[in-house]
């Protein structure tokens, strides 16, 4: 499923870094398919980069903080949102490492550019997660509801 979610949202559907892969990444359970989706579609569409180790770097602290958070809505609350920095800082350093100035004001114009793409990944991964476990918690409600359906038949 999270293989689908990487090739349905990484095209160009949506706005720059707004996506559920972030959210989808820190809630999965299975981590391979995860990292596969993505260099797949890296590999299909060339987006194989100077940087682009950092990127993925960046995108294993998805699935950690998720594997840290657990299922504690308080420590999810806390570790999303580091996610969603860790992301930020470790692929943004590749693009400063590449593309600008080893200087430390091209450090901080690197990072000034990339405030706005990290405010979108930043929401996106706190709405599409608010949905991802939305959903999850219904289907939970459901199949406890169908579970003491079958016990009273």
């Amino acid at each position: 499923m999270t293989a689908m979610v990487v090739f349905a949202t990484r095209g160009g559907i949506l706005p720059p870094n707004v996506s559920p892969l972030g959210a989808s990444g820190f809630t999965t359970k299975k981590f391979i398919w995860f990292f596969l989706g993505i260099v797949a579609f890296d590999f299909l569409r060339g987006g194989f980069y100077p940087g682009v180790l950092l990127t993925y770097l960046g995108f294993a602290a998805y699935p950690l903080s998720g594997c840290l958070a657990g299922n504690s809505l308080r420590r999810q609350a806390v570790f999303l949102p580091l996610a969603s920095l860790l992301f930020f800082l470790l692929s943004n350093l590749g693009v400063w490492w590449f593309w600008y100035p080893q200087t430390w004001a091209g450090l901080v114009l690197c990072y000034t550019m990339a405030l706005p793409f990290y405010r979108n990944t930043f929401l996106s991964d706190l709405g599409f997660f608010a949905v991802i476990a939305g959903i999850r918690h219904v289907s939970i409600a459901v199949q406890k509801c169908r579970t003491k359906e079958l016990a009273i038949v």
